[in-house]
């Protein structure tokens, strides 16, 4: 037998059998599963909020520095024509 009839063969054998057992707390366990995905999702989602927010302060704070411009002469010009 080739490949694809040997597998279509054994699917066909599994189909005609009785149907595999299921756990009786199977729906239990999917549903804590579930909340615990969930509650996952929830703090990685409030992590990111975190982070977004500290960015953002410190790009407030690094711009009220103005470092676009250049910094102050340390000493006067001198005085021409005086």
């Amino acid at each position: 037998m080739s490949g694809p009839d040997r597998k279509e063969t054994e699917v066909r054998r599994m189909l005609a059998g009785p149907p595999p057992p299921v756990p009786p707390d199977l729906a239990a366990r999917a549903v804590a599963r579930g909340r615990r995905l969930m509650a996952r999702r929830r703090l990685l989602r409030r992590i990111g909020w975190l982070f977004a927010l500290l960015a953002l302060a410190a790009l407030l704070t690094w711009s009220a520095d103005r470092p676009w411009l250049p910094p102050p002469a340390r000493t006067t010009p001198p005085a021409e024509g005086w």
